[in-house]
């Protein structure tokens, strides 16, 4: 579990270090779910970012970051975008090597993008966020997999199923090596397979997804969990499919 909230971790925020008691309001805020309180603290901290470190610098990275986190959050997709954009452009002016903080950004604008249902350019920030990625940690590394779940996700959202599958089994691969066969996040990666082969009629394919998924999960949650019980009845209305189309489900 740790390994995974890092990813999310990761792809979410910045690694930069709080500034400031209004960041630290709006943080508070943040945990109370009060996301207008939040951004009101985090323009407050911003203004004085200007003043006390200059347009271009790491503080006023985290105050637009967050910005655009909470705007998400409150579904403001177009100010949450026009926050991350300023966010990367001083990135991008600091940054002498490769930044792993751009590729956080990269990857937010991304989901922003997806959101806004504009799927070629969710794609090509969840591209150049993999680039980056790829460079900073090397090939195939478990920051990685969120970013293929992402681009998959994207392809699924365009009906794209081969290249959904084919990003969905580049996830599935680097959760296994990273995080093994029995994790969580693992299982995810089955059930997303398993959705896209029922989305292509593949129903045994989809039902080997879906027992392998539920197997995980009753070992991680035990039978009665709900998550483990949604995960058993989906199987269950694969097999009635596969049965109204005179598909054999224990072949």
């Amino acid at each position: 579990m740790k390994n995974s909230l890092f990813i999310i971790v990761f792809l979410w925020t910045t690694f930069l270090l709080a500034h400031g008691p209004n960041y630290n309001l709006a943080e508070d805020a943040k945990k109370r779910g009060d996301y207008k309180k939040a951004i009101f603290y985090t323009l407050k901290q911003l203004d004085l970012d200007f003043v006390a470190y200059g347009i271009d610098s790491k503080e006023t990275i985290i105050s637009f970051s967050k910005l655009g986190y909470y705007s998400e959050k409150l579904g403001k997709y177009e100010e949450a975008l026009e926050y991350n954009i300023r966010a990367l452009e001083i990135q991008n002016k600091l940054s002498k090597n490769n930044d792993a903080t751009a590729a956080t950004t990269y990857n937010n604008i991304g989901g922003i993008y997806s959101k806004l249902e504009k799927y070629d350019d969710a794609l090509a920030y969840y591209f150049k966020s993999l680039e980056l990625q790829k460079t900073i940690f090397g090939k195939d590394h478990r920051v990685a997999a969120v970013t293929y779940n992402n681009i998959a996700k994207v392809y699924r959202k365009q009906k794209n199923y081969q290249k959904a599958l084919d990003y969905y089994h580049k996830t599935l691969k680097i959760r296994k090596e990273t995080l093994g066969e029995d994790h969580y996040s693992t299982a995810l990666a089955h059930s997303n397979i398993g959705l896209v082969y029922f989305k292509i009629k593949k129903y045994k394919e989809a039902l080997n997804e879906l027992e392998i998924t539920l197997k995980i999960r009753e070992k991680i949650f035990g039978e009665e969990h709900s998550i483990t019980k949604k995960t058993q009845g989906n199987i269950d209305y694969l097999k009635k499919e596969m049965a109204k189309n005179g598909i054999n489900s224990h072949q």
